[in-house]
């Protein structure tokens, strides 16, 4: 059976159709979904993907959501809209369709995927995304107290470095400014990564956050300073932090074995 023999393409009526699990594709936009109907053309109008009915005759909307909605606005709820039926039957088979569709457009934003991905059970995003649940954290788009929206920058730091220092990063930024936003920024989470991955068997965990805030040091002036470093040696922000951080952690300490030194 080729894969063209599979697709089924039915007529549902609008107000039949509805997103169920919200959690399985990006939030709505509603002045999206205006827009669109305000420019409806339906030479451009790709059928919806929906999966079969519920029990209450409800079709839930894979994707599409956005044209399901101006097409309502446009013709009003009891116009029929040719679709594209699938097999999902709950919440993670969804979400893993929407990620296959969207793929790769430009309108996703990472942290919709991310948690999309969570939803759909992909690996690294649950473990991560357990991990930042563990610490009282979340991820979220809107920068607000324990939230997380660098989501690209933890993906890279599990990756690299693996899990155990991704932990140890997430706890030392927690431990140096707790519940502070700007302390998660792509660059902080990555800059501190490298740090930890290379020196972490030698450091004091307790003297590095308090050298940090007693030398007056904020998220955005260790993020400045990264980026100086970075400017004058040619380097990234990423080793511009790290190489800060090295230099405060060493600074006034008296036995020359405690200070963080490559061979």
């Amino acid at each position: 059976m080729t894969a063209r023999s599979k697709i089924e393409l039915v007529e549902v009526y609008i107000k039949n159709m509805s997103v169920i699990w919200v959690q399985s594709q990006r939030p709505f936009n509603e002045k999206w979904a205006k827009q669109i109907a305000a420019e409806f053309d339906p030479d451009k109008f790709d059928p919806p993907v929906i999966t079969k009915p519920n029990g209450a005759g409800y079709y839930h909307i894979v994707e599409g959501q956005h044209r399901v909605a101006s097409a309502k606005i446009a013709f009003g709820e009891n116009e029929k809209l040719v679709c594209r039926m699938v097999d999902a039957q709950d919440p993670a088979r969804a979400a893993e369709i929407w990620l296959g569709i969207n793929s790769g457009r430009k309108a996703t934003k990472p942290v919709q995927e991310f948690l999309v991905a969570v939803t759909a059970g992909r690996q690294p995003e649950t473990e991560i995304n357990t991990l930042v649940r563990k610490m009282d954290y979340h991820i979220s788009q809107v920068k607000t107290d324990y939230s997380i929206s660098a989501v690209s920058s933890l993906i890279w730091v599990h990756r690299k470095f693996g899990m155990a220092m991704l932990k140890a990063t997430l706890l030392m930024l927690d431990k140096t400014w707790p519940g502070d936003p700007a302390a998660f920024s792509g660059e902080l989470i990555k800059g501190y990564g490298s740090f930890i991955n290379e020196w972490h068997p030698y450091i004091d965990t307790k003297r590095l956050s308090e050298v940090m805030v007693k030398s007056g040091f904020t998220p955005h002036k260790l993020l400045a300073a990264g980026r100086l470093y970075s400017e004058q040696n040619i380097t990234t922000v990423m080793e511009g932090i790290a190489e800060t951080l090295r230099a405060k952690y060493n600074y006034k300490l008296r036995e020359d074995k405690s200070k963080l030194r490559r061979k």
